[in-house]
């Protein structure tokens, strides 16, 4: 269960998780793929932003 008890972070840590093995199996670091995902976020949030 997650620290805070949030259910989205309980449905979405083992999937993030699963995404981020996935990326170092593939041969990236861990940094490298961290970071990609939090600039895809990023992108992602300025895009939800520009829509409304």
């Amino acid at each position: 269960m997650a620290q805070d008890g949030h259910p989205a972070e309980d449905y979405l840590r083992p999937k993030l998780d699963s995404l981020i093995e996935e990326g170092v199996s593939a041969g990236f670091s861990r940094d490298v793929v961290l970071a990609v995902l939090i600039d895809l976020l990023d992108d992602g949030a300025a895009d939800d932003a520009e829509l409304r």
